[in-house]
């Protein structure tokens, strides 16, 4: 059942009113109408509306100062995503100036009965997006988050490098292993801190050109003050989502001299699929978001107008937006990874395999 639209609408002139009434009740909207600002926000509060109409001048306080007590009162927190719709007459306020209050959109008086109805789902729809646009970036932000911990409470040292051998990253576990801070071995070619130097290197690069990853290659480190440190080294390359390849990730764990035939390497497994995790969700978030960014940016440039095949775009924009949301929901859900092959040589996590 589809849920009915509820609107506020805060006017001081009567004859507004009973119009704007009757203009949402013949389209099936909800219509609350208030008289002045001081109800218009009490009944704010009480009936959480799907958007606020408020006029620009009214018989107690402007429309501005509505909005800007909505604003400011903790009691509305909870609403703040509410878009507010503000109406005035030409040449008298400065739309500007609403717009940079946070005001979604304004509307010049008078107008005709389907302008309104159009503006107010133009305005919905926009609003909607936006907030869908805003869930998304945060819920992306919340997954590069929580990889970033994952990564810097990792007992083993994780370290990217570019195409040319230079450290771009490290997490704490390689500061602490190797004895230099992040800012002293970002930029360093990590030549520099293998004992077998650059023939070494280019052994390794020779391996990971084979089968584009190496895993469980055991070497010698040299950290500060020539301290010699054996490790157990896991390297696969990086790649863009053209293929091309961007770089390497290495994740290394340090072993005594004694252990050095010995090392389990299930812990660095167990990272390295995390690390995969990554990959996967780079790969699956940048897909639908092109379409979803190139549709909004259409949908910008037409705003006035919404007809059928403007309508279907939306759904374009929905439908991969709820692809987004499905991943990220499924990607919570992992209990036991387990990967597939992505690009010839490199994997991704398999998110419906591993639920």
């Amino acid at each position: 059942m589809k849920k009915e639209i509820k609107i506020i609408y805060i006017d001081s002139d009567r004859r507004y009113r009973k119009r704007i009434k009757r203009i949402f009740s013949n389209r099936g909207y909800q219509c609350i109408l208030c008289r002045d600002g001081s109800e218009g926000l009490q009944r704010i509060a009480r009936e959480e509306p799907d958007a606020v109409i408020v006029d620009y001048f009214l018989s107690d306080f402007s429309g501005e100062e509505v909005y800007t007590r909505f604003l400011t009162d903790s009691s509305f927190r909870s609403l703040k995503s509410i878009p507010f719709i503000v109406l005035t007459n030409n040449g008298k306020v400065d739309k500007s100036k609403l717009y940079n209050l946070g005001f979604s959109a304004c509307l010049s008086k008078p107008f005709r009965p389907g302008e309104l109805i159009e503006f107010v789902d133009d305005v919905l729809v926009s609003h909607q997006l936006k907030m869908e646009e805003v869930h998304f970036w945060e819920t992306i932000r919340e997954a590069k988050d929580f990889l970033e911990r994952v990564v810097e409470s990792s007992i083993d040292s994780i370290v990217t490098t570019d195409n040319k051998g230079k450290i771009t990253y490290c997490n704490g576990a390689c500061e602490e292993m190797l004895g230099y801070s992040f800012e002293e071995l970002v930029g360093q070619r990590v030549t520099r801190f293998f004992m077998g130097g650059t023939s070494e290197l280019l052994q390794v690069m020779e391996l990971l050109r084979e089968k584009n990853k190496l895993q469980n290659y055991k070497t010698v480190l040299r950290g500060k003050e020539g301290k010699r440190i054996h490790i157990n080294l896991s390297i696969s390359t990086m790649r863009n989502e053209k293929g091309k390849i961007m770089g390497a990730l290495g994740i290394a764990k340090e072993i005594g001299e004694e252990e050095y035939d010995e090392y389990d390497t299930n812990e660095s497994d167990r990272l390295a699929t995390i690390v995969e995790t990554a990959v996967a969700v780079n790969h699956a978030i940048n897909n639908p978001l092109v379409p979803i960014l190139g549709n909004a940016q259409f949908i910008l440039q037409n705003e006035k107008h919404i007809d059928e095949d403007m309508r279907r775009r939306l759904g374009i924009i929905v439908d991969n937006a709820l692809r987004i949301r499905d991943f990220t929901q499924k990607l919570a859900r992992i209990t036991h990874p387990v990967t597939k092959e992505y690009l010839r040589g490199t994997r991704m996590l398999d998110i419906e395999a591993s639920m």
